[in-house]
């Protein structure tokens, strides 16, 4: 079985996406979904088609607490493990820091929060 990480970094009206695999490498280039109808199921879409190409694998979903922001991407990740072999986890922002500084990580973009939340779920055993 294979295990590929998904780090969702949400902002107001929007969230980041990356999915790595088990050495941490991007499978995918980054993307950006609206938080709507449309954004959910732009996700659900990506998610169903990148199981079809993985038969084997299972996702580790990770978005960071952002104050509410992330509820809908959390519940949208929730509904779908009910045909997806997806689990999904809500990170304490802290965390997410912590192993941003320890890698010695100085840029800070959306694109590079996802990866970090990626990152961090990678290293939690779910």
């Amino acid at each position: 079985m294979n295990i590929y990480y998904l780090g969702a970094d949400v902002s107001k009206g929007y969230s980041d996406f990356v999915m790595l695999d088990q050495e941490k490498k991007a499978v995918d280039k980054n993307f950006q979904l609206d938080d709507t109808f449309d954004g959910h199921q732009k996700l659900t879409k990506y998610l169903e088609s990148f199981v079809s190409a993985h038969p084997e694998s299972t996702i580790h979903a990770a978005v960071e607490s952002t104050g509410g922001y992330e509820d809908d991407w959390y519940e949208r990740l929730r509904e779908l493990s009910c045909s997806v072999p997806v689990r999904v986890a809500r990170l304490n922002p802290n965390m997410v820091k912590a192993n941003s500084i320890a890698e010695l990580r100085r840029t800070k973009t959306d694109a590079v929060s996802a990866r970090d939340i990626a990152n961090r779920i990678s290293d939690r055993k779910m």
